[in-house]
């Protein structure tokens, strides 16, 4: 059996634990997904209900329906054939490398960031070139990645804000990379957490699309909508590259569940405002908390905020499970040492606190 060697080397992406309920039945608070702690929009869960009689029919031969109404969210600024939806982000990580990546070619990120990135090109054969974050804000060494591009570069892996540091990189530095990018080069801009930021500094990558860089922007309907069991994404890029990605698509790649759950969620207006004021809210009381107990940590445009425990990590996460409350350790992400802590409601985060302080 000959087997592809770069495969036969990839370590596969490991999420976090799943697991939501302890041997003696009591609930578990789960803080280490960044999953919306308001749970699915109600107006998604209503079209799932009402299309449930129709599962044996093939809905949706492709998703063009869906595509149109993306359109609608972005106010015309992008037509509906640069919208490629996918089941989830990790497929359209998937489909992205696929498109630009072989042996013999290398990607650039920056750790700590979204480890997928790096386990999904090494599937491609593809070299990693990681240039960090600079240590003390975690802000992006823009100068850093421009230097390490070479003629077998294809891909520069930027999530904003940044998964697992909440880091916002802000517009100036954003515009001079991709300034900077040569022709053979497309930025990845992941944007998956973008409904949570408050900074006025920030660019989109719609923005980018639009002045015709060469530019992929990714969201994700797990975060904001609390879809994150129904697996749907989208990208969104300039025309050519978004028609060039949509050969990697496959018929009825997508569950007519999901794209009629992804349908209702953008009209669920208050559903979203909902949580984007419950995660401002809550973000700013944790942040009061964990000062007031002197624990170090980074300020956040996403529903997470980082943390430096003050015991090591596998303690921090172990004790807090004791009691239970869940959160994820930074070792998996990229971030040795640190704790990445989601946002939850009151009655999560007071729990959370309460076990927090007990170690304090």
């Amino acid at each position: 059996m000959i087997f592809k060697k770069h495969v036969q080397r990839s370590k596969p992406y490991v999420g976090g634990n799943t697991r939501i309920q302890q041997e003696d039945r009591q609930i578990v608070f789960k803080l280490s997904s960044n999953e919306n702690p308001l749970g699915p929009s109600p107006k998604a869960i209503s079209a799932i209900t009402r299309s449930l009689s129709n599962l044996h029919e093939y809905q949706y031969e492709d998703d063009r329906i869906f595509c149109d109404r993306l359109s609608l969210l972005f106010a015309g600024e992008l037509s509906a054939d640069q919208f490629l939806p996918a089941n989830s982000g990790m497929e359209l990580l998937d489909i992205i490398c696929r498109g630009f990546l072989e042996p013999g070619l290398n990607i650039i990120l920056s750790s700590p960031t979204f480890m997928a990135y790096k386990n999904v090109s090494e599937l491609a054969g593809a070299r990693i070139i990681d240039i960090p974050l600079l240590k003390e804000n975690f802000s992006l060494d823009t100068d850093g990645i421009l230097g390490a591009i070479d003629a077998e570069t294809r891909l520069v892996f930027v999530s904003n804000p940044n998964n697992p540091t909440g880091s916002l990189f802000p517009a100036r530095d954003i515009r001079k990379l991709v300034n900077g990018l040569p022709a053979h080069v497309v930025l990845v801009y992941d944007e998956v957490y973008h409904d949570f930021v408050e900074c006025d500094d920030y660019i989109r990558a719609s923005q980018l699309i639009a002045e015709e860089k060469n530019v992929i922007g990714l969201h994700s309907f797990s975060k904001s909508y609390g879809l994150a069991g129904l697996r749907l994404g989208y990208l969104f890029s300039t025309p050519a590259i978004s028609e060039y990605l949509r050969h990697f698509r496959r018929p009825f790649m997508i569950s007519s569940l999901a794209m009629t759950a992804g349908m209702a969620a953008l009209d669920d207006t208050e559903h979203l405002t909902k949580t984007i004021r419950t995660i401002a809210m809550e973000k700013k009381w944790l942040c009061g908390q964990l000062k007031e107990f002197g624990i170090e940590y980074w300020p956040s445009d996403a529903n997470f905020i980082l943390i430096k425990p003050p015991v090591s990590e596998q303690l921090f996460v172990c004790q807090l499970l004791n009691d239970a409350v869940m959160v994820r350790g930074g070792a998996p992400l990229g971030a040795p040492g640190l704790v990445r802590l989601s946002i939850g409601t009151r009655e999560m985060n007071e729990r959370m606190i309460k076990s927090i302080r007990l170690l304090s």
